[in-house]
């Protein structure tokens, strides 16, 4: 159901359906998704997918209406309480898209419920993660209601733990509700319904069986390649010009390895499938080369939350020695060396989730990430010299952070209007099975609670709210200052995508100089005009070795060393090239750390990482 994206496929829809099959079961996948972005426009279905902010709930809002009942609140009501909440809130734009959302769901509805005989059906399952449950809600009960026989189940993130029991409790037509994964369960409950058997663990249902016991997790191995023809099929007659635009969905893992030591603590993708599995690399590699052969010569988004730091032993190489090279999207931590860049690069990785959420160290220790602001800073420019496409974030707010770690990020964030600014720029937002929701008061937080726009949408009372919420809002004494000092990171970020959309971010690179040397380019439109400031000047050899000596991330003392212990200057060329650059903000110096900023071209040697650095 909406609002899954319209661009690639229903993993989740798509490994069911064929788990399905494989258990003997004839399966349809209904991809109803591309029916409203048909209704809507590509670009407002895209805006109400991705950019609308997950804390007002507007699209789950709008489904809402139609689905009518008992208790839903005045719309003034939840506009003035939710949407023109000055931190949670929606801007103009979002309220134009649910504007346009409100006027076509009643006919969305009516299309998808008169798409099919349901009542050939035995059992009509929905997938619901965001912004899909009160859509998934709203045609399950027009199927109820004229089908009674069918039988409702619901699963996804939406659901998990102990959050579907108040679907269960306050929703009549819902039969069953999957807790966590299904790739077994969802069989099983096939089976058990066609022997009018006991419902087997993983589902909430009603009745006097406890449902609390669930099965292990699944070896990824052994999981069917996903069945995807419904969704490509129905892209065709919706959108057969998108075709080549989209995306296959593939996952190689599922968990988080970095999770199990150290949980991020705003982290809650994972909820309770923490525990980091992975396919073999010979399976990955015969999946995507079947999914592709199936559906063309498409790129490949792959779902993991952590790209395995196995893969660059055995999966990226095995790409990397093919002739063609299919795009791929992948989730990856921010401590990789460039090295492991160029494996991406080479093994046809396009675009990354970069895992950079903070520049500043003391941010990043708030956060557990067990990473500097350092090898954040190197990351992103390696990813830009290789030609990925990076997007990262900067999170703030948190009750422990350093005041100081503002105005430290500010000074960062404009001196590298040469790399792709981030996507957003936000306080923390407080999500269920993170540690900042699972234990709030440790990590400083006061007066949690469900957002508010959950009352105007689910027809709970508090406790079933604060039980079915995924995401809350929260106090801390620091919250002020936090929003006014993070405002200003979020104008600067706001007038870096200005530039680069009107093509005046300028550049920052070391480039060859005719006949030979290297010359420094520095049009930083953040520099540009400052006292002193050159736009173009020649690189001595200390200055080139002191450059690459801050490849990456390391301290001021080595990096001299390394440009001595290179014969390209003296301790005291090293020292004055270091102190320019610094002073001019080519090298960061990002807490006790030195990286260079500058783009360097590939073909340069840098020195070898040594264990001090």
């Amino acid at each position: 159901m909406p609002f899954a994206a319209a661009d690639r496929p229903s993993l989740a829809a798509g490994l069911l359906a064929a788990a399905a099959e494989e258990a003997g079961f004839a399966c349809d996948v209904k991809h109803f998704n591309l029916t409203l972005a048909k209704l809507v426009g590509r670009a407002t279905y895209h805006h109400l997918s991705h950019e609308l902010p997950a804390t007002v709930l507007g699209c789950e809002r709008v489904f809402r209406e139609v689905l009518g009942g008992e208790g839903v609140t005045p719309r003034e009501e939840y506009e003035r309480e939710v949407l023109s909440d000055p931190v949670w809130g929606a801007g103009a734009a979002s309220r134009r898209a649910l504007d346009e959302l409100r006027g076509v769901a009643p006919l969305f509805l009516g299309l998808a419920f008169g798409a099919c005989d349901w009542s050939v059906y035995d059992v009509v399952g929905f997938t619901s993660t965001f912004e899909q449950t009160m859509p998934s809600l709203a045609l399950a009960a027009r199927i109820k209601a004229a089908h009674p026989g069918v039988t409702i189940v619901l699963g996804g993130a939406n659901f998990e733990g102990e959050m579907g029991a108040p679907y269960l409790n306050r929703f009549p037509f819902v039969d069953f509700i999957a807790t966590g994964e299904s790739d077994i369960a969802f069989p099983a409950l096939l089976r058990a319904l066609e022997a009018n058997t006991e419902a087997p663990p993983g589902f909430l249902h009603r009745g006097p069986v406890s449902p609390a016991a669930r099965r292990p997790f699944v070896s990824l191995d052994t999981l069917p390649v996903p069945r995807f023809d419904a969704f490509y099929g129905a892209l065709d007659a919706t959108f057969p010009e998108e075709r080549g635009r989209t995306w296959i969905s593939v996952e190689a893992s599922r968990g988080c390895w970095w999770g199990q030591v150290s949980h991020c603590t705003f982290c809650g993708l994972n909820g309770d499938g923490m525990a980091f599995r992975r396919k073999s690399a010979g399976r990955v590699l015969a999946e995507t080369d079947a999914l592709r052969e199936r559906h063309g010569n498409l790129a490949l988004a792959f779902a993991d939350n952590i790209l395995s730091m196995e893969a660059f032993r055995d999966l990226l190489p095995a790409w990397a020695a093919r002739p063609e090279k299919t795009p791929k999207f992948f989730e990856i931590k921010s401590n990789l060396r460039r090295s492991q860049v160029l494996a991406l690069r080479d093994a046809g990785v396009t675009s990354v989730q970069a895992g950079v959420e903070s520049l500043s160290d003391s941010t990043l220790r708030v956060m557990r990430k067990g990473v500097s602001g350092a090898q954040n800073l190197a990351l992103l420019r390696w990813l830009h010299e290789a030609g990925l496409e990076s997007l990262w974030n900067v999170l703030y707010g948190f009750p422990h952070e350093e005041p100081a770690s503002y105005a430290e990020t500010l000074r960062l964030l404009r001196a590298i209007p040469h790399l792709p600014p981030p996507s957003a720029v936000a306080p923390i937002r407080m999500d269920r099975f993170s540690p900042n929701h699972s234990d709030s008061a440790a990590h400083g937080f006061a007066n949690v609670k469900a957002m508010p726009a959950y009352r105007h949408v689910f027809p709970f009372d508090q406790a079933e709210r604060e039980r079915a919420a995924t995401f809350f809002r929260y106090d801390h004494p620091g919250m002020r200052d936090a929003l006014a000092r993070g405002g200003e990171l979020a104008s600067e970020a706001a007038r870096w995508r200005t530039a680069v959309a009107e093509k005046r971010a300028g550049e920052l690179a070391v480039r060859p100089r005719f006949p030979s040397g290297t010359v420094l380019v520095d049009t930083r439109y953040t520099k540009t005009g400052t006292e002193g400031h050159e736009r173009v000047r020649p690189l001595q050899s200390a200055e080139l070795a002191m450059l690459l000596a801050c490849d990456a991330p390391i301290s001021p003392a080595r990096a001299i060393t390394r440009v001595v212990e290179s014969a390209a200057g003296d301790a005291a060329s090293a020292e004055a090239a270091l102190e320019r650059f610094v002073a001019g903000e080519v090298i960061a110096r990002a807490g006790d750390l030195l990286v260079t900023l500058a783009l360097l071209p590939l073909h340069l040697d840098r020195p070898p990482l040594g264990r001090a650095d």
